[in-house]
């Protein structure tokens, strides 16, 4: 009599390995409650390190329902540590739970990406790089002294950091301000932008383009003090380093230290960490300085398109400034949201230029997010209802976190 064997597909019987495994060093179990009315879409959960023990190795996150994610190590501006992993759905007032193993997530794309990239092989002729050159990608820098705006020598010059949604960039030079790339594609694209010259990602590409009009304004979430009459953007330091601490498939950042910053007649050092997550067109900026400044600054540039949006509730956690209206560089619509703790506002304003968000810092702290959309993205924000859609969302899962149980299985 012959035997009959069920058929078992090679990617269930990876994961039944993986899970037994798992089960011999002691699989560990969290549990994530969304406790809001309102559905939350590409959530990156994070967990305090502290709450496992993780063993040196790579790990993934495995839901009830088979579903593997990648699981990284984050460090905060604090040095905070947190495993995080994505979560594409959770429904309003329901609870998920998975696995944390160990394991390798191959088949999940990468979706954030940061870089710093910059030219060699030539030399600087005066304040400007020339000469035959090739591109290197060290992730990290100690700007050169005296580099000033324009030299061609750092790749759309300064770091680079993207979702599936959005890409940013911030001149590293006296400018400091954060740029924005609109996208067409979820693909990772910021390898591929500024290598020809600095003028083409201006026009329009099957990726998309830089669509922000900067200045010598804020554009969106650039580090300022305000003065009493004006934002006044980084731009005399002693010396600036630079660096990618992630690169990851759900976690990109970018560190800065500023130091020696003249922040209107205060010299302080000042620390910058920009992370974005997959699915986020928010990035969020975290800012330590060293002495008491009670005067940093944000906003948005400001536009004649676009009016001023702010929220209206004092008693949220979170609040923010927006604008929408025909205010890219091509033309289109594009939303433009800077979210902060209400605690540490001390005032909404304006000056030439910008909206303006001062904060009081918490012991020398200070955190927001900042959030572009555009007509043109590959998920299309073409009129205000959808751009305040964007907004609220943000808004929602920043006064609502989720919470989290863990427990060894």
């Amino acid at each position: 009599m012959k035997k009959e064997f069920r058929k078992i597909s090679l990617s269930s019987l990876v994961l039944f390995s993986m899970l037994l495994g798992a089960q011999t060093v002691g699989a560990q179990m969290v549990t994530v409650s969304n406790k809001s009315a309102k559905a939350l879409k590409d959530y990156t959960v994070e967990v305090p390190l502290s709450k496992f023990s993780l063993p040196a190795g790579s790990y993934i996150a495995v839901s009830t329902e088979n579903k593997i994610v990648p699981l990284e190590i984050s460090t905060d501006l604090k040095g905070n540590q947190t495993a995080i992993f994505p979560v594409a759905e959770i429904k309003p007032f329901s609870t998920l739970n998975y696995s944390i193993i160990k394991g390798s997530a191959d088949k999940y794309p990468k979706r954030t990406y940061a870089e710093i990239a910059h030219k060699i092989g030539g030399k600087f002729v005066g304040k400007i790089y020339e000469g035959g050159f090739s591109w290197v990608k060290p992730n990290y820098m100690r700007v050169p002294d005296n580099f000033t705006d324009h030299a061609y020598y750092i790749k759309y010059e300064g770091p680079g950091w993207e979702s599936d949604k959005v890409a940013f960039r911030f001149y590293l030079d006296w400018r400091n301000g954060i740029d924005v790339f609109g996208k067409k594609t979820p693909g990772i694209v910021l390898p591929f932008v500024g290598t020809e010259d600095y003028e083409k990602y201006h026009s329009m590409a099957d990726w998309g383009m830089d669509n922000m009009k900067v200045g010598n304004s804020l554009g969106i979430g650039s580090i300022a003090v305000w003065n009493g009459t004006k934002a006044m953007r980084v731009a005399k330091t002693d010396s600036v380093i630079s660096y990618i601490p992630a690169d990851g498939k759900i976690r990109s950042q970018v560190m800065t230290t500023y130091y020696g910053w003249d922040a209107n007649g205060v010299k302080c050092n000042l620390k910058s960490l920009i992370s974005i997550d997959a699915g986020s067109r928010a990035s969020h900026m975290e800012l330590s300085v060293d002495k008491s400044l009670v005067n940093i600054a944000t906003g948005v540039v400001k536009d004649k398109n676009a009016a001023l949006i702010k929220s209206d509730n004092p008693d949220s956690e979170w609040s923010y400034i927006a604008t929408f209206g025909k205010q890219s560089l091509n033309n289109d619509m594009q939303g433009l949201a800077v979210f902060y703790r209400t605690k540490q506002l001390q005032k909404v304003t304006e000056d030439e230029l910008n909206h303006v968000v001062v904060l009081n810092p918490d012991n020398g702290r200070v955190e927001y997010y900042f959030m572009p959309t555009w007509e043109l993205d590959w998920e299309p924000v073409a009129d205000k209802a959808a751009f305040m859609k964007c907004v609220n969302e943000v808004l929602d899962r920043l006064n609502n976190p989720v919470t989290l149980k863990t427990k060894k299985k």
